[in-house]
Formats: C-alpha cells, structure tokens, sequence
C-alpha cells in the first residue's frame, strides 16, 4: 500500500505522546483515578533512565532499561504499567518494529490512565500504524472509535480504503462519499483519489449510475482523457445510437482529446459525408493521419481515398455556401439556417455559423431544436464563449442521448 497518508509524520507524532504532554511522576502508590498518580519508587530508576533514553532517541537503550523496570518483582500499579507498556510501544516505533509496536500499545488502549481526549489521540495514531501494516480490520476498528472521539478529517480518509480492501463496497461508498461531500459543502474540490475510491466501490457494486457520475465529477475538477474516454466511450458502444448522435459523440471527444481509434476517425467522417458535412470529414481524417493515429496500411489506403472523397466534395460545398445563405434567409423555417451553419461550423468558420444558427433557431419551426442547440453551443466553445455555450447546451433537452452528450459538454464550460 502506498504511503499515501505521510507515516513519517505518524510515527514523529507517536513518539512524542504522552499523557498531559508531561513526562511520568514518580510515587510510592500509584493510582491512576488520582489525578496526581506517580510511578512506583522501585521501579523509577530504570524507567527514570529509559526516560532520558526516550529523549535521546536511543530506542534500544529505552526497552533495556523498561524490560529491567518490568523485571522487578514488586507488584505494578495501572500506572506503572501503562508507562511500562507506552515507552515500550514507543521504542519499538522507533526501531520501525512497527508490529511490535502495536502489540504494546494494544495493552493501553483501554486503561483508566488516559483521559477521553489523549485515548482519542491515541486511537487516531495507532490507526495510522495499522494502516501501514495492511491491518485492515484494525483500521476499522480503531479508526472508527478514533472518529467518534476526535472528528479528525483524515480518519475517514483511512476507513474508507480499509474498508475497500476488505471488500466492504458498501461501506467504502459511504465513508468516501461523507469525504466528498464534506469538501464540496467547503467549496474544495471532492479530490482525485477519493473520487477514484467511490468509483472502484461502485464498478465492485455494479452500480453503473454512481460509476457514471463519479467519472463525471473527475473530468469536471480533474479532467484527464483517460476520464474522458471512459464516458464517451459508454456512448460509442451504445447500439441503439443514430448516425447524428455518434457525430455527436465524435465532436465531444475531438475536443476534449479522449479518442485516438482510427477506425473511430473513419466511421465518423464517412457519418459526415453522408449527413453532407464534407469539411466535417476532412477536417476528422486530416486530424486522424496528422496524429498518426493510421497506422494500418490497408486502412490507410482506404481512407486516403475517403479523404480525397471528402476534400472535393467540400471544394464543392464551399462554393455554394453564398448560394445557400442566400436561400436559407429567405426561408421562413430556420431548418435551412441550421444546415447552413452546421456547413459553417465544419469549415471552422464559427462567427457565420453562430449568427446562421442563432438566425434558424429564432425563426423557430426547427425540425430538430436539439441538434441546433448542440451546434451553437459548439460553435460557442469553439469560439471561446464558454457562457453562451452553456446556454445553448442547456436547451438540448428532448432527446436523451443528446441531453446527454450535451450535459457533458457543460461540464467543460
């Protein structure tokens, strides 16, 4: 398991506990319901000297002299042997016998010589021990009651990676999820391993729904393409889609750089051809051999042919882009406004097709509203004007798979 929490840290805080931050007393009766408990005369010498050694940071010298104090055979009090047992517990941490440790500290955790705040200290810190022994179960249970005394943030942190080792999706789910929610009400970001953690609970759980939206929370505060991917991908494989929607799909994930499949680049462009958006697909397989990522040579013959298809028919489309103006302006339907711009949005021409697409969508009668919504709202982003953009994305709302994609691309407005 990674260091992920700082054990350095840890193991300096452990070794510097100490009941009320003091060095132990010494008395002839010790009781630990007295407030002023002092260890017993026999033993203070050697505890005296393990003391010193403990200061010295000679861990070995310090379980010497608490095995010598331990050896006396004169009968030990509570607090006797709460010291005997914390100063060995502290010798071993500082000797990385970390095992040894807690077996020490193990014999303390319940004594009457801590009060309520040291033993929710105390918890917390032997909590971080066991983590780093893998010592899942003693995670939990420290941990938990640990929680319960000190609120500490962290803790849950350590409870909610136990938990998924030990397979305990459901609790993992609901302890990260407490995290997460916790720093969103603080207006911090949810953090990416914890996300992370939800998700690898949910896909254990089979709940696709929470996978779903945990990958939608990374792309929007840690967006990476491999998150990226994971989402569009759901709507690739989806059989059900139509040609548009793919298209769709395709201009989310060029422009947010989460796919590199060649044979993704062909399908798409040869959707564009036949949906008489010919710049649309030369401008895909243009992108497709200038990333190189055609490296089959039977498909790069074929779609060398496709691009050579597509280039002439945009020579050809361009030329009649005034025509077309011309008639989509005169047109009281917007329909021919949003062809018109969807043509303008494919040339990279994102101001002509804003003001056609703005043009159809007033005019209103649009056969399809959520297809012009979604080519505004893109040709918005491809402008530089996430605002408008997020208006626009907002109005794609009848058809599912499209409110869908279009959800998506708010999430990087």
């Amino acid at each position: 398991m990674s260091n992920r929490f700082g054990f350095a840290t840890v193991v300096a805080a452990l070794l510097v506990f100490s009941i009320g931050s003091a060095l132990p007393a010494y008395a002839q009766a010790p009781e630990c319901a007295d407030k002023n408990a002092k260890i017993s005369k026999k033993i203070a010498k050697p505890m005296d000297a393990a003391i010193n050694a403990l200061k010295a940071q000679n861990w070995q010298e310090v379980l010497t002299k608490v095995t010598e104090a331990e050896a006396e055979p004169s009968p030990k009090g509570l607090y006797d042997t709460y010291w005997i047992h914390n100063l060995k517990g502290k010798a071993h941490t500082g000797l990385k016998q970390y095992k040894e440790a807690t077996q020490e500290f193990e014999q303390i955790k319940d004594t009457p010589c801590m009060s309520d705040v040291e033993r929710g200290e105390f918890l917390k810190l032997i909590t971080k021990i066991y983590y780093q022994l893998d010592d899942h179960a003693k995670v939990i249970e420290h941990g938990t009651k640990a929680l319960e005394m000190t609120g500490d943030p962290d803790l849950p942190l350590y409870l909610g990676q136990a938990y998924y080792l030990m397979k305990d999706y459901p609790n993992s789910r609901k302890v990260m999820e407490g995290v997460v929610a916790k720093l969103e009400e603080q207006g911090k970001p949810p953090g990416e391993q914890n996300l992370r953690l939800i998700h690898g609970a949910c896909r254990s759980m089979g709940d696709d729904a929470c996978e779903t939206l945990q990958f939608e929370k990374l792309v929007k505060f840690y967006p990476k393409p491999e998150y990226w991917q994971n989402l569009v991908n759901t709507l690739f494989n989806d059989k059900k889609s139509t040609d548009k929607q793919q298209l769709n799909v395709m201009r989310l994930a060029t422009h947010v750089g989460a796919v590199s499949e060649p044979l993704k680049f062909e399908e798409c462009a040869q959707i564009a051809i036949t949906l008489g958006l010919p710049g649309e697909a030369q401008s895909l397989l243009e992108e497709a051999f200038n990333k190189k990522y055609i490296v089959d040579a039977r498909q790069a013959e074929r779609d060398k042919k496709l691009l050579a298809e597509a280039k002439a028919a945009a020579t050809g489309d361009k030329a009649t882009l005034a025509q077309q103006e011309t008639s989509a302006r005169a047109n009281a339907a917007g329909n021919a406004d949003v062809k018109l711009g969807a043509a303008y949005l494919s040339y990279g021409d994102n101001a002509k097709a804003i003001e056609a697409l703005q043009r159809g969508i007033g005019k209103g009668s649009v056969r399809d509203p959520d297809e012009a919504g979604m080519l505004l709202g893109i040709a918005y982003m491809r402008s530089g004007n996430k605002e408008e953009a997020a208006k626009a994305f907002n109005t794609v709302k009848v058809d599912a798979t499209m409110a869908r994609i279009a959800k998506l691309w708010l999430l990087t407005t």
